[in-house]
């Protein structure tokens, strides 16, 4: 028994370890694995709570743990029949980028509050569960994602103004060819809660459909924003990994 203990607390041990060392060859980069997903990879650009790039994105591409690139995949075949898919805003997220969010709460830059978190103090998104000093990203099973229309697909709507709550990023998601979810991505508010109410039929219904697809595939929703998901069980539950989010190396995505 005293053996066996010795040898998970070993395990252990070697799955937070790997976090300072490469990409492990267990991931993969899903613009290659899954073309058909879109890529919006937004802390690799300035359109994000920080208005800049954020530490760790070298480039625009979704690393994920092969079990997690396969799920989602499978998601967007099913979409897929109906003329829509996934596009993805985030996925693995480096230590470092996690590191940067927290440095950044520190300071007194707002120049993005009306557009992420304008009901919200600063000084309190981590203590209302927005942001985190740890995230589930850095293990390789949790993606942000929403839902496009494929062209040619109408899907009719309310037309958005630009004024209010998140507005403007919701708008400029519509102009993409997204569906419309009630609130834009990161919008770090309880409009963006996935279960909130007070929402106009059409982003209820989106959000359930998104919801009801994910779940089927084995991802669980996180209750405060409705893009965020994880796969369960997860790869390395117990790792945060630290390697940087670069551009696809075709010899580690081998099938």
């Amino acid at each position: 028994m005293k053996i066996l203990v010795l040898a998970l607390l070993w395990s252990s041990l070697l799955n937070l370890a790997v976090a300072d060392f490469e990409r492990p060859s267990t991931f993969v980069a899903l613009s290659h694995w899954a073309p058909d997903i879109r890529l919006d990879m937004r802390y690799a650009t300035e359109r994000n709570f920080l208005g800049r790039v954020v530490a760790g994105y070298e480039a625009p591409e979704c690393w994920l743990t092969k079990p997690a690139a396969i799920a989602l995949q499978n998601a967007q075949r099913v979409l897929a029949r109906d003329g829509l898919g996934l596009i993805v805003f985030d996925c693995y997220r480096p230590e470092r980028a996690v590191a940067d969010f927290v440095q950044w709460s520190l300071t007194g830059d707002i120049a993005q509050k009306q557009a992420y978190y304008p009901r919200t103090a600063k000084s309190e998104l981590f203590a209302a569960g927005y942001i985190a000093d740890r995230s589930s990203h850095s293990r390789g099973a949790t993606v942000d994602v929403a839902i496009y229309a494929a062209a040619g697909q109408s899907r009719e709507s309310e037309p958005i103004e630009l004024e209010g709550l998140c507005r403007s990023e919701r708008q400029r998601m519509r102009e993409a060819g997204l569906l419309d979810f009630g609130s834009g991505y990161d919008c770090f508010d309880i409009v963006s809660h996935t279960g909130f109410e007070a929402l106009d039929s059409e982003a209820i219904k989106n959000r359930q459909l998104l919801l009801q697809i994910m779940q089927n595939e084995g991802f669980v929703n996180y209750a405060k924003e409705w893009w965020h998901f994880t796969l369960e069980p997860e790869p390395y539950p117990g790792a945060y990994f630290d390697f940087p989010v670069s551009a696809m190396d075709a010899a580690l995505n081998s099938k």
